[in-house]
């Protein structure tokens, strides 16, 4: 059976692997920053008061790890866990910066981890979009 050790283990490598690749998000503050895998945009449509707006969607993956890590590259990214639950900074409503393209922001709309995995999942939109 596989550990929560060797999940983690597993996520930070394949973020290691993504060396350039990865992206660096930092809360509103700019106080804690993490590296995490960002996928593709997807597009979904939302009813508002206006009619319907096209809103785009990103899943950022970050690294399910209860204490602060360093990258392969050297690079210091802060714990998404805190008592088994993703950190206050990840919750719903919440803003991330993306400072690898050009301070981005993303507003969370969801959050989740499941135990057993090594990812806290994010689902964020383009702050833009509202």
């Amino acid at each position: 059976m596989i550990t929560q050790a060797e999940l983690l283990a597993d996520a930070k490598e394949v973020l290691g692997d993504m060396g350039a690749l990865a992206q660096t998000f930092t809360n509103e503050a700019g106080t804690v920053s993490w590296q995490a895998a960002i996928g593709e945009p997807t597009v979904s449509q939302e009813l508002t008061s206006g009619g319907f707006k096209e809103m785009v969607e990103h899943q950022i993956l970050l690294v399910a790890s209860p204490a602060s890590w360093t990258t392969a590259y050297g690079t210091v990214s802060a714990a998404a866990l805190s008592s088994g639950q993703p950190v206050a900074d990840l919750a719903i409503g919440k803003t991330l910066i993306a400072s690898d393209q050009g301070n981005r922001k993303y507003r969370i709309k969801n959050v989740a981890f499941r135990a057993r995995s090594g990812w806290v999942t994010v689902l964020a939109t383009n702050e833009d979009d509202f």
